[in-house]
């Protein structure tokens, strides 16, 4: 069962781009660095000790992981959550960003779900 999860996550890194891919371990499962660094841009980000512009220069990359972290690995909840915000939206479009409520919401959520990633890993 859990083999489709890690398909589904490889799948989605690749159709973005295959660079992605050398952020998955042998198990085919986002690499423990790199949810660290997910879980620390989120966390400056809800800080407000960077600004979502300043993730863009500084690990573009964050824009693709988090939402193939949440599409793998998220609530209903946080993928509901995803869909209502502003932050994903507007960078991609280039435009100025604050966060808005609900975009805090969704990287508190988003921090959770990073935090219990350890225990969700689907190896042995």
């Amino acid at each position: 069962m859990m083999q489709a999860v890690n398909d589904f996550l490889v799948v989605y890194l690749d159709s973005i781009d295959e660079w992605l891919l050398e952020y998955l371990d042998e198990d085919e499962e986002l690499k423990l660095d790199a949810v660290k660094c997910l879980r620390f841009y989120t966390t400056a980000l809800l800080e407000g000790s960077i600004s979502p512009d300043h993730v863009m220069e500084d690990w573009p990359d964050w824009y693709h992981l988090v939402p193939a972290f949440v599409a793998t690995y998220g609530s209903e909840e946080l993928q509901e959550l995803e869909g209502a915000t502003v932050l994903l939206e507007a960078i991609e479009e280039q435009d100025d960003v604050s966060l808005t409520e609900t975009d805090r919401v969704y990287l508190k959520e988003l921090e959770t779900r990073l935090d219990m990633y350890p225990e969700m890993r689907t190896t042995e």
